[in-house]
Protein backbone atom coordinates (compact mmCIF):
# COMPACT_ATOMS: atom_id res chain seq x y z
CA UNK A 1 0.00 0.00 0.00
CA UNK A 2 2.87 2.35 0.62
CA UNK A 3 3.77 2.75 -3.27
CA UNK A 4 -0.22 3.14 -3.78
CA UNK A 5 -0.44 5.84 -1.24
CA UNK A 6 2.50 7.49 -2.71
CA UNK A 7 1.31 7.38 -6.43
CA UNK A 8 -1.87 9.27 -4.87
CA UNK A 9 -0.18 11.97 -3.34
CA UNK A 10 2.45 12.58 -6.75
CA UNK A 11 0.14 12.32 -9.19
CA UNK A 12 -2.47 14.89 -6.77
CA UNK A 13 0.73 16.80 -6.07
CA UNK A 14 0.96 17.00 -10.45
CA UNK A 15 -2.55 18.01 -11.08
CA UNK A 16 -2.39 20.90 -8.98
CA UNK A 17 1.19 21.61 -9.93
CA UNK A 18 0.21 22.03 -13.65
CA UNK A 19 -2.83 24.38 -12.98
CA UNK A 20 -0.83 26.81 -10.28
CA UNK A 21 2.47 27.36 -11.97
CA UNK A 22 2.70 29.02 -15.04
CA UNK A 23 1.87 27.46 -18.34
CA UNK A 24 4.50 25.52 -19.60
CA UNK A 25 4.33 27.41 -22.89
CA UNK A 26 6.15 31.32 -23.21
CA UNK A 27 2.98 33.08 -23.91
CA UNK A 28 4.84 35.35 -26.35
CA UNK A 29 4.91 32.33 -28.56
CA UNK A 30 2.35 29.90 -27.96
CA UNK A 31 -0.32 29.64 -30.78
CA UNK A 32 -4.20 30.30 -28.67
CA UNK A 33 -4.05 30.42 -24.88
CA UNK A 34 -1.14 29.70 -23.27
CA UNK A 35 -2.87 27.67 -21.02
CA UNK A 36 -4.19 24.79 -23.15
CA UNK A 37 -0.18 24.05 -23.00
CA UNK A 38 -0.76 22.54 -19.34
CA UNK A 39 -2.20 19.64 -20.91
CA UNK A 40 1.12 18.74 -22.48
CA UNK A 41 1.60 17.16 -18.78
CA UNK A 42 -0.37 14.51 -19.06
CA UNK A 43 -0.79 14.02 -22.60
CA UNK A 44 3.04 13.16 -23.46
CA UNK A 45 3.07 10.57 -20.23
CA UNK A 46 -0.13 9.10 -21.67
CA UNK A 47 1.46 8.33 -25.16
CA UNK A 48 4.38 6.97 -23.73
CA UNK A 49 2.75 4.95 -21.72
CA UNK A 50 0.86 4.00 -24.60
CA UNK A 51 4.19 3.01 -26.53
CA UNK A 52 6.20 1.08 -23.33
CA UNK A 53 2.82 -1.15 -23.47
CA UNK A 54 3.23 -1.83 -26.83
CA UNK A 55 6.93 -3.05 -26.26
CA UNK A 56 6.18 -4.71 -23.09
CA UNK A 57 3.61 -6.88 -25.39
CA UNK A 58 5.90 -7.54 -28.17
CA UNK A 59 8.39 -8.85 -25.63
CA UNK A 60 5.83 -11.08 -23.90
CA UNK A 61 4.98 -12.33 -27.69
CA UNK A 62 8.20 -13.08 -28.33
CA UNK A 63 8.58 -15.29 -25.20
CA UNK A 64 5.55 -16.73 -26.28
CA UNK A 65 6.41 -18.06 -29.27
CA UNK A 66 9.61 -19.24 -27.55
CA UNK A 67 8.03 -21.15 -24.67
CA UNK A 68 3.83 -21.97 -25.77
CA UNK A 69 3.05 -20.64 -22.25
CA UNK A 70 -0.17 -19.40 -21.90
CA UNK A 71 0.95 -17.01 -19.29
CA UNK A 72 2.95 -15.11 -21.47
CA UNK A 73 0.06 -14.70 -24.19
CA UNK A 74 -2.35 -13.29 -21.52
CA UNK A 75 0.55 -10.99 -20.30
CA UNK A 76 1.01 -9.80 -23.98
CA UNK A 77 -2.91 -9.40 -24.58
CA UNK A 78 -3.03 -7.27 -21.32
CA UNK A 79 -0.20 -4.78 -22.27
CA UNK A 80 -1.56 -4.55 -25.80
CA UNK A 81 -5.26 -3.40 -24.30
CA UNK A 82 -3.65 -1.12 -21.94
CA UNK A 83 -1.91 0.30 -24.50
CA UNK A 84 -4.71 0.63 -26.63
CA UNK A 85 -6.32 2.51 -23.73
CA UNK A 86 -3.29 4.74 -23.30
CA UNK A 87 -3.19 5.80 -27.20
CA UNK A 88 -6.93 6.27 -26.94
CA UNK A 89 -6.84 8.75 -24.26
CA UNK A 90 -3.71 10.28 -25.88
CA UNK A 91 -6.25 11.10 -28.89
CA UNK A 92 -8.72 12.62 -26.42
CA UNK A 93 -6.60 14.71 -24.78
CA UNK A 94 -4.58 15.87 -28.06
CA UNK A 95 -7.73 16.17 -29.71
CA UNK A 96 -8.94 19.04 -26.97
CA UNK A 97 -5.22 20.81 -27.29
CA UNK A 98 -5.90 20.82 -30.79
CA UNK A 99 -9.01 22.39 -30.67
CA UNK A 100 -7.77 25.24 -28.05
CA UNK A 101 -4.78 25.76 -29.94
CA UNK A 102 -5.62 25.03 -33.88
CA UNK A 103 -9.47 25.48 -33.48
CA UNK A 104 -10.67 21.91 -34.74
CA UNK A 105 -10.58 18.61 -33.17
CA UNK A 106 -9.36 16.71 -35.94
CA UNK A 107 -6.88 17.44 -38.93
CA UNK A 108 -6.21 14.71 -41.45
CA UNK A 109 -3.20 16.68 -42.57
CA UNK A 110 -1.78 16.50 -39.42
CA UNK A 111 0.69 13.77 -39.05
CA UNK A 112 0.86 12.65 -35.71
CA UNK A 113 -2.98 12.49 -35.57
CA UNK A 114 -3.54 10.42 -38.68
CA UNK A 115 -0.67 8.19 -36.87
CA UNK A 116 -2.59 7.51 -33.76
CA UNK A 117 -4.99 6.89 -35.52
CA UNK A 118 -3.61 3.74 -37.94
CA UNK A 119 -2.15 2.92 -34.96
CA UNK A 120 -5.57 2.37 -33.13
CA UNK A 121 -6.91 0.96 -36.22
CA UNK A 122 -4.41 -1.89 -36.74
CA UNK A 123 -4.36 -2.95 -32.83
CA UNK A 124 -8.55 -2.88 -33.02
CA UNK A 125 -7.28 -5.65 -35.74
CA UNK A 126 -5.55 -7.45 -33.13
CA UNK A 127 -8.26 -8.01 -30.74
CA UNK A 128 -10.62 -8.54 -33.50
CA UNK A 129 -8.47 -11.54 -34.97
CA UNK A 130 -8.29 -12.39 -31.00
CA UNK A 131 -12.20 -12.79 -30.66
CA UNK A 132 -12.49 -14.68 -34.30
CA UNK A 133 -10.28 -17.82 -33.60
CA UNK A 134 -11.52 -19.77 -31.63
CA UNK A 135 -8.31 -22.35 -30.48
CA UNK A 136 -6.78 -20.81 -27.62
CA UNK A 137 -3.07 -22.22 -29.00
CA UNK A 138 -3.85 -20.86 -32.33
CA UNK A 139 -4.93 -17.95 -30.96
CA UNK A 140 -1.99 -17.26 -28.46
CA UNK A 141 0.50 -18.37 -31.77
CA UNK A 142 -1.55 -15.83 -34.71
CA UNK A 143 -1.68 -13.16 -31.56
CA UNK A 144 1.95 -12.98 -30.57
CA UNK A 145 2.96 -12.83 -34.34
CA UNK A 146 0.72 -9.98 -34.69
CA UNK A 147 1.73 -7.89 -31.86
CA UNK A 148 5.12 -8.46 -33.05
CA UNK A 149 4.48 -7.09 -35.82
CA UNK A 150 2.41 -4.59 -34.46
CA UNK A 151 4.88 -3.21 -32.11
CA UNK A 152 7.63 -2.51 -35.02
CA UNK A 153 4.35 -0.97 -36.86
CA UNK A 154 3.92 1.25 -33.40
CA UNK A 155 7.73 2.37 -33.07
CA UNK A 156 7.78 3.32 -36.87
CA UNK A 157 4.09 5.38 -36.61
CA UNK A 158 5.12 6.92 -32.91
CA UNK A 159 8.98 8.22 -33.22
CA UNK A 160 9.63 7.51 -37.10
CA UNK A 161 7.15 8.68 -39.74
CA UNK A 162 6.01 12.02 -38.21
CA UNK A 163 9.78 12.96 -37.99
CA UNK A 164 10.03 12.01 -41.68
CA UNK A 165 7.27 14.38 -42.68
CA UNK A 166 7.60 16.75 -39.75
CA UNK A 167 6.44 19.50 -42.29
CA UNK A 168 2.96 18.17 -41.71
CA UNK A 169 3.11 18.59 -37.96
CA UNK A 170 1.68 21.25 -35.78
CA UNK A 171 3.42 19.95 -32.88
CA UNK A 172 5.74 21.53 -31.22
CA UNK A 173 9.00 19.38 -32.27
CA UNK A 174 11.19 20.79 -29.22
CA UNK A 175 8.39 20.44 -26.23
CA UNK A 176 10.99 17.87 -24.59
CA UNK A 177 14.39 18.14 -25.95
CA UNK A 178 16.09 19.91 -28.83
CA UNK A 179 17.68 18.53 -31.93
CA UNK A 180 20.55 17.92 -29.56
CA UNK A 181 18.94 15.71 -26.94
CA UNK A 182 19.38 19.01 -24.42
CA UNK A 183 16.19 19.43 -21.93
CA UNK A 184 14.12 22.19 -23.12
CA UNK A 185 12.29 22.57 -20.12
CA UNK A 186 13.01 25.13 -16.81
CA UNK A 187 13.17 23.75 -13.73
CA UNK A 188 9.31 23.74 -12.48
CA UNK A 189 8.47 22.43 -16.16
CA UNK A 190 10.59 19.65 -15.83
CA UNK A 191 9.56 18.97 -12.20
CA UNK A 192 5.77 18.46 -12.97
CA UNK A 193 6.61 16.65 -16.36
CA UNK A 194 8.91 14.06 -15.16
CA UNK A 195 6.84 13.50 -11.93
CA UNK A 196 3.94 12.91 -14.09
CA UNK A 197 5.70 10.57 -16.33
CA UNK A 198 7.08 8.88 -13.34
CA UNK A 199 3.57 8.73 -11.94
CA UNK A 200 1.66 7.56 -15.34
CA UNK A 201 4.43 4.67 -15.11
CA UNK A 202 3.70 3.47 -12.08
CA UNK A 203 -0.27 4.01 -12.94
CA UNK A 204 0.69 1.42 -15.86
CA UNK A 205 2.10 -0.64 -13.57
CA UNK A 206 -0.55 -0.72 -10.88
CA UNK A 207 -3.21 -1.16 -13.99
CA UNK A 208 -1.31 -4.22 -15.74
CA UNK A 209 -0.55 -5.87 -12.64
CA UNK A 210 -4.98 -5.70 -11.99
CA UNK A 211 -5.47 -7.06 -15.56
CA UNK A 212 -3.52 -10.11 -15.44
CA UNK A 213 -4.45 -10.92 -12.50
CA UNK A 214 -8.31 -10.80 -13.06
CA UNK A 215 -6.89 -12.58 -16.95
CA UNK A 216 -5.42 -15.49 -15.43
CA UNK A 217 -8.35 -15.99 -12.88
CA UNK A 218 -10.86 -15.96 -16.10
CA UNK A 219 -8.19 -18.37 -17.86
CA UNK A 220 -8.13 -20.71 -14.89
CA UNK A 221 -11.77 -20.36 -14.26
CA UNK A 222 -12.35 -21.25 -17.80
CA UNK A 223 -9.95 -24.47 -18.09
CA UNK A 224 -11.80 -25.86 -14.95
CA UNK A 225 -15.20 -25.40 -16.69
CA UNK A 226 -13.61 -27.75 -19.41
Amino acid sequence: MVWKILLFLVMTAVIIGAFVTASPMNPAISVGSPDAYRIFYFHVPQAWVASLSFLVAMYYSIRYLQTRRMAFDIRAAAANRLGLFFAVIATVTGSIFAKMTWGEFWNWSEIREVSIFLLMVIYGAYFALRSAVADPDKRASLSAVTSILFAMAAIFLIFVLPRMYAEFSQHPSDSVVDEEGQITMGRTVALIFFSSLAAFTALYVWMYRLTIRVDETGHNRTLEGD
